[in-house]
Protein backbone atom coordinates (compact mmCIF):
# COMPACT_ATOMS: atom_id res chain seq x y z
CA UNK A 1 0.00 0.00 0.00
CA UNK A 2 1.71 3.17 -1.19
CA UNK A 3 1.34 6.82 -0.39
CA UNK A 4 -0.78 8.86 -2.80
CA UNK A 5 0.79 11.83 -4.58
CA UNK A 6 -1.20 14.34 -2.53
CA UNK A 7 -0.26 12.67 0.77
CA UNK A 8 3.41 12.48 -0.20
CA UNK A 9 3.40 16.14 -1.23
CA UNK A 10 1.70 17.06 2.07
CA UNK A 11 4.39 15.22 4.05
CA UNK A 12 7.17 16.86 2.04
CA UNK A 13 5.56 20.30 2.53
CA UNK A 14 5.33 19.73 6.29
CA UNK A 15 8.96 18.61 6.44
CA UNK A 16 10.12 21.65 4.47
CA UNK A 17 8.18 24.06 6.70
CA UNK A 18 9.34 22.32 9.90
CA UNK A 19 12.99 22.29 8.85
CA UNK A 20 13.03 25.91 7.67
CA UNK A 21 11.10 27.01 10.77
CA UNK A 22 13.53 25.13 13.01
CA UNK A 23 16.49 26.74 11.28
CA UNK A 24 14.98 30.23 11.67
CA UNK A 25 14.07 29.78 15.34
CA UNK A 26 17.42 28.14 16.10
CA UNK A 27 19.30 30.95 14.39
CA UNK A 28 17.55 33.73 16.30
CA UNK A 29 17.71 31.81 19.60
CA UNK A 30 21.42 31.16 19.05
CA UNK A 31 22.08 34.83 18.31
CA UNK A 32 20.22 35.86 21.46
CA UNK A 33 22.15 33.40 23.63
CA UNK A 34 25.46 34.44 22.04
CA UNK A 35 24.63 38.10 22.69
CA UNK A 36 23.82 37.39 26.35
CA UNK A 37 27.03 35.40 26.71
CA UNK A 38 29.07 38.23 25.19
CA UNK A 39 27.53 40.69 27.66
CA UNK A 40 28.21 38.26 30.52
CA UNK A 41 31.87 37.91 29.53
CA UNK A 42 32.42 41.66 29.60
CA UNK A 43 30.37 42.38 32.74
CA UNK A 44 32.43 42.94 35.86
CA UNK A 45 31.27 42.58 39.44
CA UNK A 46 31.79 46.30 39.99
CA UNK A 47 29.57 47.17 37.00
CA UNK A 48 26.91 44.72 38.14
CA UNK A 49 26.87 46.03 41.70
CA UNK A 50 26.86 49.65 40.52
CA UNK A 51 23.81 48.94 38.33
CA UNK A 52 22.15 46.42 40.65
CA UNK A 53 18.87 48.35 40.95
CA UNK A 54 18.47 48.44 37.17
CA UNK A 55 19.11 44.68 36.92
CA UNK A 56 16.61 44.08 39.74
CA UNK A 57 13.94 46.25 38.06
CA UNK A 58 14.46 44.37 34.80
CA UNK A 59 13.88 41.05 36.52
CA UNK A 60 10.86 42.25 38.52
CA UNK A 61 9.26 43.80 35.44
CA UNK A 62 8.73 40.28 34.09
CA UNK A 63 6.65 39.19 37.09
CA UNK A 64 3.28 38.14 35.66
CA UNK A 65 0.59 35.91 37.17
CA UNK A 66 0.54 32.26 36.13
CA UNK A 67 -2.92 32.55 34.51
CA UNK A 68 -1.64 35.33 32.26
CA UNK A 69 1.42 33.31 31.27
CA UNK A 70 -0.74 30.27 30.45
CA UNK A 71 -3.24 32.32 28.45
CA UNK A 72 -0.43 34.02 26.55
CA UNK A 73 1.19 30.71 25.66
CA UNK A 74 -2.13 29.20 24.52
CA UNK A 75 -2.70 32.16 22.21
CA UNK A 76 0.89 32.00 20.92
CA UNK A 77 0.60 28.26 20.24
CA UNK A 78 -2.65 28.77 18.33
CA UNK A 79 -1.02 31.50 16.25
CA UNK A 80 2.08 29.34 15.72
CA UNK A 81 0.08 26.37 14.45
CA UNK A 82 -2.12 28.61 12.32
CA UNK A 83 0.91 30.14 10.62
CA UNK A 84 2.47 26.68 10.29
CA UNK A 85 -0.62 25.31 8.52
CA UNK A 86 -0.79 28.33 6.20
CA UNK A 87 2.87 27.85 5.27
CA UNK A 88 2.24 24.14 4.64
CA UNK A 89 -0.62 25.01 2.26
CA UNK A 90 1.61 27.53 0.46
CA UNK A 91 4.49 25.05 0.09
CA UNK A 92 2.06 22.33 -0.99
CA UNK A 93 0.70 24.58 -3.74
CA UNK A 94 4.24 25.43 -4.83
CA UNK A 95 5.10 21.73 -4.98
CA UNK A 96 1.91 21.04 -6.95
CA UNK A 97 2.86 23.77 -9.43
CA UNK A 98 6.32 22.23 -9.78
CA UNK A 99 4.73 18.81 -10.38
CA UNK A 100 2.57 20.27 -13.14
CA UNK A 101 5.52 21.97 -14.82
CA UNK A 102 7.53 18.79 -14.63
CA UNK A 103 4.65 16.91 -16.16
CA UNK A 104 4.20 14.62 -13.17
CA UNK A 105 0.96 13.04 -12.12
CA UNK A 106 -1.05 15.41 -9.98
CA UNK A 107 -3.64 13.73 -7.81
CA UNK A 108 -6.29 16.14 -6.66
Amino acid sequence: MGISGQRARDIVARLIVAILGGIAVGYFFGRSVASDAALGRTLTLKEYIADFENHRRTLLRNDIPMWAALLTMVVLMLVFFGVYELLVVAVDRALRALDRRRGGDVIE
